[in-house]
This record gives C-alpha cells, sequence and structure tokens, in this order.
C-alpha cells in the first residue's frame, strides 16, 4: 500500500495527499523518465503504466535528508539513483530549493566563470546531464555560422530584453553560440529532427542563468530531444498538440470561463501561444519561472497546460467580468510560482485518466490530440 505523505499547510488546504503517477517513454532519459503528477495518494514516483503504481518509500526512507547530501551520495546501483532521484523530487514539491546567495564575479570574468548553484546541479540530475564536454562545445562553436545562423540572431536580441537581471547575466553572445552549436550539434550526429524553431531562444535563457554555458548547452540539448521533442518541430506541431489539450482542459475544470472565453472567440490558440511554446519562460519575473521549472523539470513538462490553467483560475474573477478578456490574457500577470504550483497539484486529479495519458505524451507524440 503507498504510503501517504502529510503536507505542509500550505498545500494541505489544496489536497491532502498526492501521489505520483508513472508513464513509460522510452525517449525520455532515465533520470527523467516518465515521473509525473497523478490524482492518487501519495508523492513517491514510481515507474510503469498509468494503472500500475509502485512506490520506492522504503528506499527513499534510507537517503539523506537535504539536498546537498542527496547531491553528494555516491550511488553503486540505477535503484540507488531512482531513489535518490525520487526523494528529490519529492523535496522539490514540498520544500523547494532553498535560497542561494552565489558570490558576485566582477563583469569582466562572470560569463566565464559561474558559481555552481544547487539549482543547476538539481536541473543536470533530472535531466542525466552527468557529463559535459568543453572541447566538443569548443569544436561546434568553431564550425561558425550555422545555415539558421540568421534566424538565431534574429531572435536572441529581444531574448527576455525587458529582465534586468537575466541582462546582467546572459549577454547575446552566450545565447548565439548556444542555440548555434545546438544546431551543429544535431547535423554532426546526422539527427535531422531538430533545427533552431521559433521559441528555442526563451527555452535556452533560463539554462544560461542557472548554469555555465558549458553546462546550459549540454543541458539545453539534452532538455529539447528528450523533454519536449515535439515543441521544436518546424510547425511546431506539440505546441498546437498542447493547446488544443488546453481547451479541453479548461472545459473540464471550469466550463463557466471556457464559455466565457469561447464566446467572446478565445481559444487556447489565441491566448495561451506563448506562454505553452516557452513553458511559461515569457512571463517574469525570472526568479518565479525558475521555481516553476523546478517542478516541470521534476515532474514532467506536459504540466505545463495545467500551469496555465492554474494561471488562468488565479485571474478568474478579472476574466469573467471583462468585457474584453484578451487585454487581460495579453499580457498576463507576473508569475508566482507557489500558488500555481500548488493549485495545479489539485487541478491534476480533475481530468480524466484518458485525457491525462494524452497530456503526458503530447510533448513526445502531437498526433495524440489530432482529433
Amino acid at each position: 500500500m503507498a504510503p501517504v505523505i502529510v503536507l505542509p499547510p500550505s498545500l494541505s488546504s489544496i489536497t491532502e495527499t498526492m501521489c505520483v503517477k508513472a508513464k513509460t517513454n522510452m525517449s525520455q532519459p532515465t533520470a527523467q523518465r516518465s515521473f509525473t503528477c497523478s490524482r492518487h495518494k501519495n508523492v513517491s514516483p514510481s515507474p510503469g503504466s498509468a494503472s500500475s503504481r509502485r512506490t520506492h518509500s522504503h528506499q527513499i526512507d534510507r537517503l539523506p535528508n537535504s539536498f546537498e547530501e542527496i547531491l553528494n551520495t555516491t550511488h553503486r546501483t540505477e535503484r540507488e539513483v531512482k531513489a535518490s532521484l525520487s526523494k528529490l523530487r519529492r523535496m522539490i514539491l514540498l520544500e523547494g530549493l532553498p535560497e542561494e546567495n552565489l558570490p558576485k564575479l566582477a563583469p569582466s570574468v562572470q560569463n566565464l566563470i559561474r558559481p555552481t548553484s544547487m539549482r543547476s546541479r538539481v536541473w543536470k540530475h533530472f535531466l542525466g546531464v552527468y557529463h559535459v564536454s568543453a572541447n566538443e562545445y569548443i569544436r561546434l562553436i568553431q564550425k561558425g555560422k550555422s545555415c539558421v545562423y540568421d534566424k538565431v540572431r534574429n531572435d536572441t536580441f529581444r531574448t527576455l530584453a525587458t529582465d534586468k537581471k537575466f541582462l546582467e547575466r546572459v549577454n547575446e553572445d552566450m545565447l548565439i553560440r548556444v542555440l548555434n552549436a545546438f544546431v551543429w550539434k544535431m547535423k554532426s550526429s546526422g539527427n535531422q529532427t531538430f533545427t533552431y524553431v521559433q521559441g528555442m531562444n526563451v527555452l535556452a535563457a533560463p539554462f544560461l542563468f542557472t548554469m555555465s554555458e558549458i553546462d546550459a548547452f549540454f543541458s539545453f540539448a539534452t532538455f529539447i530531444q528528450t523533454c519536449c521533442p515535439s515543441y521544436v518541430t518546424p510547425t511546431l506541431q506539440g505546441v498546437h498538440c498542447g493547446l488544443k489539450l488546453l481547451d479541453q482542459c479548461l472545459q473540464i475544470i471550469d466550463p463557466k470561463l471556457f464559455n466565457h472565453l469561447r464566446l467572446k472567440s478565445l481559444t487556447a490558440e489565441i491566448y495561451a501561444f506563448p506562454s505553452v511554446l516557452t513553458l511559461c519562460a515569457c512571463t517574469p519575473p525570472l526568479e518565479q519561472v525558475l521555481k516553476l521549472w523546478d517542478f516541470l523539470l521534476a515532474y514532467g513538462v506536459h504540466l505545463n497546460i495545467l500551469c496555465v490553467i492554474a494561471q488562468l483560475l488565479l485571474m478568474r474573477d478579472q476574466l469573467l467580468e471583462a468585457p474584453s478578456p484578451m487585454k487581460l490574457l495579453r499580457t498576463m500577470p507576473e508569475l508566482n510560482a507557489k500558488p500555481i504550483i500548488n493549485l495545479t497539484i489539485q487541478l491534476v486529479q480533475q481530468i480524466p485518466d484518458e485525457l491525462y495519458d494524452q497530456l503526458v505524451k503530447h510533448p513526445f507524440y502531437p498526433s495524440v490530440a489530432a482529433s
């Protein structure tokens, strides 16, 4: 029987317990594969199908109790790795990553040297990025301009252009190098599936803000290929699929709000495209985006669809009262990760299994919502 985890007061008012539901998808790395939120009763991730729920609580309880201790633990078996990842996910949900006071570096070296943050280590663990190669990255940069270089340059200068902290830490050249090198990496490996598409610049931004440039490159490349490959096809199939699923989920969760928006000819394609395309990274402030991404990288980027719905529900009264809701939706309110995550956990429980399966699969198989 799965153990019941008592949530802290901030979450217990929303839902008494939460379970992690497993969805098998072999395109994801072992560290990330198939762990998603469920509407059942525990917090421990378990691999398998939607109907199979196995827990690793007996392993988790024997693990160290702080992020630092877990990250510094030597693992001898894949089972131990999975148990540590399970505990990291649970701690992300219940506690969140602690605030860090990293040393400030002189502007002349801050782009070359970056103190390793706990967030960067946790993200790399979730993505399964345990080794990076400076030589490989340098070789890719030395290849020069890729075939989509001009397209990259057309987007990078406006990436999070109003975020002062981002601009202080990440300059445009870093973005250009990472995105251009990604294109070369895909070509060099014979992978014709991926190239640069709209939105990749914003998806790369949180990695560059959080990590050194080399770590950011390899983490971003892994993230694109294993977490949301359908989002970066030339036609953005996964994004459009996610928008369809957003409409379907909203209709179930809040029919009144859904019908109100539909009467105003507002579908998710119209008002939610940027939020789905960028996994909410387009909505400031960046510090809150990072906290939301802690959750998404831990439990699956498919949950971003419900995070967007959570944002709608948090402004529900204003939307229902507004004669022109699009004026409110054109610029979403500033992100506040904690209430969005809390509400998302509750929303997971309201989605029928069949629709939830589509939600889980859509970052990989955009045809799931074709009908």
